[in-house]
């Protein structure tokens, strides 16, 4: 069933749709009391799946649990005629990737301050057994006074929670322009997760641009697995030493060389005008291998791929010389 701005959903009058994603659907909603919440509803494909029901129980847990500024509160689960659904805070603000676009690269002040945020926010994530998995601007909504919040903990990990596996969603969840290489190994992640993906999008927010860009996704994970980023700097000049020295860090493909926590990240960022620049001279890192037959399967979807493409164009030149016969 379709939801569309005026019906009621429970007690909850919709006011309109709000986004729209992979997995699920959000739309903006009245509560009796006046108050605007965000109804989040999975896709109709999906609901056949038992798992969809129990990653929205697992949100619940989730954001019931988190305390922060910056984490919208779950409120409840729902079911009505249109099917499952969560109730969440409603958030006041810009999505995050609209304003990268509008205003990127960001001044250093700005975007420090803002990757400060984040950092603090995820420190109480984490410490709650908490891991996003899923970090990038698309999950991020900037208030006009500037506070950012994360939002969308749908693929999100809860610590000593049994996995909930649903047909549609792979290991190797998240975006990949913000994944860890861990993550597109099939590992679960952690901590270290985040903090990987934060300091991408802190490398987008001084520079306009992931360091990772491609054409397709097997082509940025082999960056993220294989490739070592751009100098920040040598993109924007207005990017020190020290801040490019963390983000680096932040990004280093092995998860024990990066920060350990958000906690530490966020210390480095808030004082990084007084760091030891010493701490930065990294040894070139080892591609991040695969396990071999994940890299096995690595290798045959881009033999297909490749195959594919010279099929293709073998048919277009047999096509074109045949009209000249």
């Amino acid at each position: 069933m379709t939801v569309q701005a005026g019906d009621f959903v429970g007690e909850y009058e919709v006011l309109g749709l709000l986004g729209q994603g992979a997995f699920s659907h959000t739309y903006k909603a009245r509560a009796p009391d006046g108050r605007l919440v965000v109804l989040k509803f999975p896709d109709p494909a999906l609901l056949g799946d038992p798992g969809v029901y129990e990653r929205f129980k697992r949100e619940l847990a989730i954001g019931q649990r988190v305390s922060d500024p910056g984490v919208p509160r779950a409120m409840e689960i729902g079911d009505g005629r249109a099917g499952p659904y969560l109730v969440l805070e409603y958030i006041e603000g810009q999505p995050f990737r609209q304003y990268l676009k509008q205003h990127a690269p960001l001044p250093l002040d700005e975007a420090v301050g803002i990757a400060n945020q984040l950092a603090r926010a995820l420190e109480n994530v984490h410490r709650a057994g908490v891991y996003h998995r899923d970090l990038k601007p698309e999950n991020l909504v900037i208030s006009p006074d500037g506070t950012v919040h994360i939002i969308d903990f749908g693929i999100a990990l809860l610590e000593g929670a049994r996995r909930v596996t649903w047909r549609f969603l792979s290991d190797a969840m998240g975006t990949p322009d913000y994944m860890a290489p861990e993550q597109i190994q099939g590992k679960r992640g952690d901590a270290r997760t985040d903090v990987y993906a934060l300091g991408i999008m802190l490398y987008e927010m001084l520079t306009g641009s992931v360091p990772f860009p491609g054409d397709n996704v097997l082509a940025v994970m082999n960056q993220h697995l294989n490739v070592a980023p751009r100098s920040p700097h040598e993109l924007n000049r207005a990017v020190p030493p020290p801040i490019e020295g963390i983000i680096l860090k932040a990004i280093r493909k092995d998860p024990d060389q990066r920060y350990q926590t958000a906690a530490a990240f966020a210390n480095d960022l808030a004082n990084y005008k007084d760091l030891d620049l010493a701490q930065f001279v990294f040894e070139p890192e080892a591609a991040a291998r695969l396990p071999y037959s994940d890299r096995a399967i690595w290798l045959l979807s881009v033999g297909i791929g490749i195959g594919f493409i010279v099929c293709v164009a073998v048919i277009v030149l047999v096509a074109v010389a045949i009209k000249h016969i």
